[in-house]
């Protein structure tokens, strides 16, 4: 087997897709040294860890994965970032505006992938803080009566 830098990055991946269960998607853009050192600056001062993922190596390895719904997305240089256990200080406001240079798509968790969409209205990144969150507004609404949800229509019967 031929062993050069192409093949050791695509094993580095898909090790990674496999390996690690909560990770981000970014979606960067070519840049020159000096940006990118900006980029990497603001990254370490978040306590981040970074891959920078070309654009064809990327779409050939989640072509052949389960995340094949995700080539679509794929228009440049991706980034996944993944957060230390003991950075739980981070939200997702502000790991959308961590740098204007690249753009949050979503992000990995348990083998799930959620989009940008699907995490607006989320606060915290802990899971145990927005499964309490959700037990209770889920034991709000179901103290709630029932005619407070009920829309009130009024059905015509003709004769």
């Amino acid at each position: 087997m031929d062993f050069n830098l192409k093949n050791y990055k695509r094993f580095k991946i898909k090790y990674y897709l496999k390996t690690v269960n909560f990770f981000f998607f970014f979606h960067g853009t070519s840049l020159n040294n000096e940006n990118w050192i900006k980029i990497e600056q603001s990254f370490v001062i978040n306590k981040l860890k970074y891959i920078r993922v070309l654009n064809k190596i990327m779409i050939n390895i989640l072509k052949n994965s389960i995340l094949k719904n995700l080539v679509v997305l794929i228009h440049g240089p991706i980034l996944l970032l993944s957060i230390n256990k003991n950075n739980s200080k981070l939200t997702f406001k502000k790991l959308e505006n961590i740098s204007p240079l690249i753009n949050f798509l979503g992000f990995k968790l348990n083998n799930k992938i959620y989009s940008k969409e699907q995490v607006r209205n989320l606060k915290k990144m802990s899971y145990f803080e927005n499964v309490y969150i959700f037990h209770n507004s889920m034991k709000t609404f179901t103290k709630m009566p029932y005619y407070k949800f009920k829309t009130k229509k009024t059905v015509l019967l003709s004769k």
